[in-house]
Parts: structure tokens; sequence; C-alpha cells
């Protein structure tokens, strides 16, 4: 899929909204190499007037899917009766009975329930953050042009991944954990992110983040956070 389609799929799932998205950029303009900028720039418009408000994070939504799962699911079911202890799962005689572990689901099977779980998560987060990490994690630009397709200043670019990443993690996970108290965190987003994606980082920042981590727990897991959901990202396939 060339970039336009799969920023639009990413955004509003393979659909009739990410086609309609598709044309109507399409049918504005130059989709060449050239105006990659502005062409990505007039998806992100299209797909904004095409996507539902994210849900509030609240106790009437429930948890994150990760954490929904058991919830939606449910222990097993409870039998009433003679045979069956309250709370255990009723068991199973004859040919049907299982004889061994439960079969590994297929790689496509997986890779299918990867995709609904990110797709809700992300779903989840502020408009900006999940068209944020689709530009970088999936796309691949760069802090400029990404800088370019949102109309943020570049400076604010790492920051903004930086918060992205977290709460994806955090949908994921069903737990934001507590806030950092640290007065110099937004210093080590911004450095952490820099060094995460392969940008320039002056030796004294690398230094400092490097002592800063030993001893910060705050920023330390946002660290791991960022890492975690980066790597999570980045599995999620269209194909």
């Amino acid at each position: 899929m060339d970039e336009l389609r799969r920023f639009c799929v990413r955004m509003l799932g393979d659909g009739p909204a990410a086609a309609a998205a598709v044309a109507q950029v399409g049918s504005t303009g130059s989709t060449g190499a050239g105006d990659r900028v502005d062409v990505l720039s007039r998806a992100v418009t299209a797909c904004r007037e095409r996507r539902a408000p994210a849900p509030a994070a609240s106790a009437e939504t429930g948890p994150a899917p990760a954490a929904a799962a058991s919830a939606e699911t449910g222990p097993a079911p409870e039998v009433d009766g003679p045979g069956a202890p309250t709370g255990a799962a009723p068991e199973v005689d004859g040919p049907e009975a299982p004889t061994g572990a439960a079969a590994e689901p297929a790689p496509e099977e997986l890779a299918g329930a990867v995709a609904r779980e990110l797709a809700a998560a992300t779903a989840r987060l502020p408009g900006s953050q999940s068209e944020a990490l689709a530009l970088r994690e999936l796309i691949g630009l760069p802090y400029d042009e990404l800088a370019g397709v949102m109309s943020v200043d570049p400076e604010a670019v790492p920051v903004m991944l930086a918060r992205a990443r977290i709460g994806l993690r955090a949908e994921l996970r069903g737990n934001p954990g507590p806030a950092p108290d640290c007065p110099e965190h937004e210093r080590a987003l911004r450095t952490i992110a820099l060094r995460q994606d392969g940008q320039a980082v002056s030796a004294a920042d690398d230094d400092w983040l490097i002592e800063h981590l030993g001893h910060c727990r705050g920023c330390g897991r946002a660290h791991s956070s960022m890492l975690e959901a980066s790597a999570c990202y980045r599995a999620w396939s269209d194909e």
C-alpha cells in the first residue's frame, strides 16, 4: 500500500471511510513524491473529518481491551447442583473432552488479535497522538516532515511522540501508573524520544539522561513504556 492509503487505513480501518479519505486527497492535487508533506497533511484533515470521537476514559467505558479481556469473558461459569463445585468449570466427559493443551493460534489469528487490540487502544488516544504514531511508526516520517504534516513546531515533536507512546502503553495495559513527580520530566521525555528515534542528541543531554534514569523511577518507567509501545505498534500489520 502507498503511504496515503496506509495512513488512512490505520486511522479509519480498511473500509469505505478510508477509501473516501484517499479519494478526497487524491482529487485535490498531485500525490507525487515531492508533495509528501502536503499529501499527508491533507490525509490528516480528511481522516479527522471522518473519525468518530475517541471514547472518554472513565468508569463507564471500562478498562482497555488488554485489561478488559478477562472482564469480558469472565471466569469459568459456575455450575449449581451435584457434581460441580461452585466457581468450577463444568467437566466434559466423552470423546469431546480435551486431552491436552489447547492448540496454539495460527500466526494470522494472532496478528489479527494484535491488530484489533492496538486499533482499539489507539482509538482512545487524543487524535493528534494517534496521528503522530502512525506518521512516525508506520510511515517512518522524519521529525521535520512530521512537524510539517501536523503543523507543529519541530521542537514539539519529540515530546508529542513520547506522550503518544506512553499513552498507548497505558491503554494497552489498562493502567497508566502514578504520575511522575520529576521537575525535569519533560526534558527526559524529549531526550528519550530523540535517542529512541535516532535523532541528534548533544553529549551533555545524553550524559544527563543516563545519570538521571539511574535514580528517577518516574522517568525510568516512561522510558520503558515508550520502548514497549513502539515495539507493539510496529508489530501491528494491516495486511
